[in-house]
């Protein structure tokens, strides 16, 4: 699934040199208030996380995916960060379904960066036969479920199947009809930070 690109943006795996940029996306008072849990205080809390985004470098559909920007004086610029992998039930279980998620360095909200790349990552697992792809937020998460809509996902309500709490599910199928034509958004693009994970 990546390396992939956008106009705007590329997408890699992520390495050791980007302990810095994962620290800065998880110190953000936006991604405290919707997942307390992926705060990093500090260095070592950074470098676990970083592990864990250097998992799946080499699954052909799932992984974490660093944005960057692409062209012109700021190449090479993180922005976001990408994920796709099987989201935990509630409860025990084996995961059924992947999920796609998004987190944004605070000061690159208000670009498109998000919507641009999670819209290109969403496309590529469909056109590789996924059958369906969710998405969770928190319920009161309103800038991520706006991306989650601008990128053809299809609201499907409040449910408690993972993470053993309340989200907001969206989902996306290769036949969904909330896509528009060729599987391109029906909505312009915004961006922000997303609960799942």
């Amino acid at each position: 699934m990546i390396p992939l690109t956008t106009a705007r943006l590329s997408l890699r795996p992520f390495a050791d040199t980007d302990l810095g940029f994962v620290k800065e996306v998880h110190t953000s008072p936006a991604l405290m208030r919707f997942i307390p849990s992926a705060y990093t205080p500090d260095d070592d809390a950074a470098r676990r996380m970083l592990q864990r985004f250097m998992t799946l470098r080499d699954h052909p559909q799932q992984g974490f995916s660093l944005v960057e920007l692409r062209g012109g004086p700021d190449a090479g610029t993180p922005v976001a960060l990408i994920l796709v992998k099987p989201i935990p039930p509630s409860g025990c279980g084996e995961p059924k379904d992947v999920e796609i998620g998004w987190r944004q360095a605070p000061a690159h909200c208000g670009n498109g960066y998000v919507t641009e790349a999670a819209q290109a990552v969403l496309e590529a697992l469909l056109d590789a036969g996924l059958p369906r792809v969710v998405a969770v937020t928190h319920p009161d998460n309103l800038p991520s479920q706006a991306v989650a809509r601008r990128i053809g996902m299809a609201r499907v309500g409040l449910t408690d199947a993972y993470y053993d709490t309340e989200t907001l599910l969206f989902r996306a199928a290769p036949l969904d009809p909330d896509r528009g034509p060729a599987g391109q958004p029906s909505f312009c693009s915004l961006t922000d930070s997303s609960p799942a994970n």
